[in-house]
Order: C-alpha cells, then structure tokens, then sequence
C-alpha cells in the first residue's frame, strides 16, 4: 500500500508503538464510530495544520523519527507540544539537506576525526551527549609532552535545529590556521530537551575536556569557546554557569553521572589505563586527517587498531571519570577568548521589536521558525524567566561579565539581522568601561542572518571565509602563537565589517578618530590594538614551544 494510500486511510507503519499509533490511526480514519464534538474539533485544527499536511506528503521522510512518538502518552499526542516535536522534526530533516549541499562547496570541509559520548552532571533530567573532535594535522606528530589549545564550538539551530558537524568549514579553518584541536558539541535539542539543558550540557562539555586533558593532549588553560546564532548564545551564557559552579553561588551543582551507557559500535570494553593518544599510538588511514571525507582514527588498544573510523563513537568508558569528577569538583581551566557569530543576546524584547530594528525585514528569518525555536526552547514559558543570565546574557550584572569572560571577545553581527542591534549594544558594553573587554570584530555588512551557512554547493561566500580568518588570527595571538602583523592590519581594514570601535557605530562623532598607515582613518582605540599586535612575541605554531606545559 502506498504512502498516501496509508495517510487516507487511517493505517499507520507496524513500527508505531500500539498506543500512539492507535490514538494516531483515530486522528486520520474518517471510517470510524461517531466521535464527540470536541474530538472533531480538535481533529479538524489538527489536521488543517500546515506541518501535518507537510507529513503526509512527505510521510516516508518521516519513518526514522517515529521512535519519538514512543515518547508520548496517550494525552500529549492532542497537545500544541506534540506538534512542536513534530515541526522540529521536518526542519531538523530539512535542515541535514540543507547542510549537504553546504557541504559540497569547494573547499569541502573534513569530516570529524572521533566523537565522544559524554554524560551529563548538570541536567537533573541526566542522559548524555556527544563530543565531536576535529584535530590538526601536527597532532600526530608534535612530541608527545606538548598540549593542544582547544575550541569548544556550538552549533546553530534556534536551540531546537543542527547538528556538530553543522560548523565543519569553521573546523577546518581553526584547525589549518590555529593548530588547535576542534570540538563541537552535539547539546540536547529542544522541544524534547527545553531550557537550561543546552546550557548545561555546554558547561558540562568544558569541564569534561579540562578533566580529561591529559588523556586528550588538550591544554586546560588555552581554551576558547566559540559558537553561531544559538550557539553565540551558549558561547556567552555557558561561562556565566561555570562562574556560577567555581563561586558555589547555588543556581546548579554537580550530579554523579551514570556509567550505565548505551552499546557502541566497539563491543569490547577495555581497560583504560592503557589508553594513550600521543600520536604513536594514533594512526591515520587514507590520507590526512584534515581531508574531506578520507580520515580515520584508530586508538592504541590491539582489539580497537582498526575499528575506529570517523563515524565512531568511544564509549564513556574509554574515558574513565577522573578525581575531580569522581569529587564533584570544577576542573581548573582558563579561557581565552569567547567567538561569537551573530548570537541572540536579550530575549527580554520581543520578535516583533527585533524584527523592527532590521532595515531588510525582508532578509529577517519567518515566523514560523522563529516561533517554533522559542515555544521550543523556553517553555513552559509561563516558568521562564526572560531575565535569567542563563538564557539572556545581557541581563547579567556587569560585574559578572567582568568575572566571567576573558579579556579578548571577538563578536560579529550582521546588518540585515533582526538581531543585530542587541549584539551590537551587548558588544558596546563588555568593552565599556565597567566590564572593561576588549571586543574585536564588528557588524558584517549588507549581509542577513547566518550568511555563511547559505545551501550553495558552489560557492562559500568570500566575507564568510574574511572574517572566519580574522576570528582565527585573533585565537593564534591569544593562544600564544605567530600572527602576521600584515595579515592583520589588512584584516583590520576590511570594508565589509564596521568595528565596534568605529564612532558611527557608537553614534559619536570622529573627535578621537586619528590617521593611520596610508592615510586610513582609525580610531585611537583601533592604532592601540595594533600596537599590541606589533609588539606580540613571534612565536611559530608549527613548532611547540619549549615549555609546553607552562603556556598560560
């Protein structure tokens, strides 16, 4: 019988659970017993709704979420949250096709090396979730003492859409021009997981690399978070929880976490003490580890030599928890600089002001997104503080973004975004005078909401690709290594993007704007930050340095 034939009838596939799928054949059957009126009513809304006409359409598209449907009893499958997961689950599927053909753009971008299933300590719903880690090629062959600095990035999505391999040309752009190794991190989506798991899960993943950098050649204290639309948002809220676990200040503690994990791929369950990633023990296979689509790795156990591929997944026990875990303890660890691209920054004003402040309201994303991301993700939104730090970064005190942040934020917005003004005023206050940051980067030009993510398999965009290199010059120079004072200062000068530092952004006039090289206009604040540069030590990235435990 055929799909549409299915949908017309009233049958649905055997996989359904019983319960679901009778309360679900009720829904569509038109050949039953008399129902009552309100069922009918229920039914008529329910069916005239344009997700569940898209789900017939495309009902084959819709088999491998089925097993959601087991999660909902016989009540919730009438409720306005049903359809939310329902929603999330065709643009989740719309949005992987998306992300394809994003992919397919030449350069393509690499593959992840190896993920990792972490628990959760934080959520009081408990669970796990993934590490996704893209490592440079000098991973495998620096001498074994050396640490890697880290990127801990969260993907986009509205908090309810994407996956970690979503930012994989950003990957692939910090693990070239950086040299540090690269994590995503697959949070808990929403509707199934609301507000604050993200956050949580977020927070969770910077302790859990912290705990385990010894095993993961990774240096605690050379970290920097960085994240797009939602996930800038994480990159700004999940230093403020971790500020809040190092201070005891009560707003979320530790839980042990459950060494019950779900079966791997690896059936074996080895000892850990034997496992070592220095790069003799870490074999590469079809070609470098960088390229698209060819890499592997294998990790030095014998019965694991050649199981391991890029699509893996080590288990919670081949990272057995450390001291600190096992005491409930927050990892000592140092970040560097937080990269931000385009983030929600304030949800105390609503869509309707937001979309107000764009001059393309045309470029703005539709409502039928945006409402699903927020009756998503803050629900139940009559329990939701809109002024909780955790979910609006600029509602926190100055002095917790004093406390929380590093020194170096690089912040980009984009012009025709309805979320461009908050991320602007946000980046004009951490580099006031009471939080004291300095915030590098700016508004990108003539440019919508998530530019560089754009479904074009055959360009990536060239300002996507500038200010990618930019953000990465600044992680270089923090991180310790070499940064061509060249580069830079042409970077610096990029038409495309209008500087927090630039008086017309700041609705000034030019009364401290001096002349540069050449020239150029330049605010004193902008000559200040290239006299830094001029003066950071030249040291090569190519090469660790020879104290390689004592970079701060």
């Amino acid at each position: 019988m055929s799909h549409s034939r299915l949908a017309l009838s009233g049958s649905l596939p055997s996989q359904i659970p019983g319960c679901v799928s009778q309360h679900a054949s009720r829904l569509l059957s038109c050949s039953r017993a008399p129902i009552d009126y309100e069922f009918q009513a229920r039914r008529s809304r329910y069916i005239s709704d344009p997700a569940i006409q898209c789900s017939r359409a495309f009902l084959p598209l819709l088999h491998p979420f089925c097993h959601l449907l087991s999660r909902w009893n016989t009540m919730s499958i009438l409720s306005a949250r049903w359809l939310l997961y329902m929603k999330a689950a065709i643009w989740r599927a719309l949005m992987a096709i998306g992300m394809k053909f994003h992919h397919f753009a030449e350069p393509k971008p690499p593959r992840p090396n190896f993920k990792i299933i972490v628990p959760s300590r934080l959520s009081p719903r408990g669970g796990t979730f993934k590490l996704v880690f893209y490592i440079p090629d000098s991973y495998l062959s620096t001498p074994d003492g050396y640490r890697f600095p880290v990127v801990v990035n969260f993907h986009g999505g509205g908090f309810t859409l994407g996956t970690g391999t979503d930012d994989a040309r950003w990957a692939s752009t910090v693990i070239h021009q950086v040299d540090a190794v690269f994590v995503s991190v697959e949070y808990r989506l929403a509707p199934e997981y609301p507000f604050s798991v993200g956050v949580e899960d977020g927070t969770d993943a910077l302790m859990y690399l912290a705990s385990h950098a010894e095993e993961l050649r990774l240096d605690p204290h050379r970290m920097a978070l960085s994240g797009f639309s939602a996930g800038g948002n994480f990159a700004f809220t999940v230093p403020l929880m971790l500020l809040d676990l190092q201070t005891d200040a009560g707003k979320r503690s530790l839980h042990e976490p459950s060494l019950q994990q779900p079966s791997s791929r690896l059936s074996s369950r080895p000892s850990t003490s034997h496992l070592n990633t220095s790069h003799s023990h870490l074999r590469t296979h079809a070609g470098p580890s960088t390229s698209a689509f060819s890499s592997t790795l294998s990790l030095p156990r014998p019965d694991l030599e050649n199981a391991m591929s890029s699509s893996s997944v080590l288990k919670l026990s081949d990272l057995e928890p450390t001291a600190l875990e096992v005491a409930q303890q927050v990892p000592d660890l140092t970040l560097k600089a937080i990269v931000s691209f385009y983030p929600p920054t304030d949800f105390r004003s609503s869509r309707k002001d937001k979309r107000a402040t764009n001059p393309a309201p045309e470029k703005n994303l539709p409502p039928m997104l945006t409402n699903l991301f927020d009756e998503s993700y803050m629900h139940p939104s009559d329990l939701i503080d809109l002024c909780d730090p955790y979910l609006s970064p600029a509602a926190a005190s100055d002095a917790q973004l004093k406390a929380a942040y590093p020194d170096d934020i690089i912040l980009y917005t984009c012009e025709y975004d309805m979320l461009n003004v908050e991320g602007k005023e946000f980046g004009e206050r951490l580099q006031g005078d009471n939080v004291g940051k300095t915030v590098h980067g700016g508004e990108v030009k003539a440019v919508p909401h998530a530019f560089d993510k754009k479904p074009n398999p055959v360009r990536f965009p060239k300002s996507a690709d500038r200010i990618y290199s930019e953000a990465c010059a600044e992680l270089r120079r923090v991180f310790g290594g070499r940064s061509s004072v060249e580069e830079r200062t042409q970077l610096e000068l990029s038409k495309e993007v209008e500087r927090f530092d630039d008086e017309e952004l700041r609705g000034g006039g030019d009364t401290d704007a001096l002349i540069g090289e050449g020239g150029t206009t330049r605010t004193e604040r902008e000559l200040e930050r290239e006299r830094r540069w001029r003066e950071a030590p030249d040291i090569t990235i190519d090469e660790p340095p020879s104290d390689v435990n004592g970079v701060k």
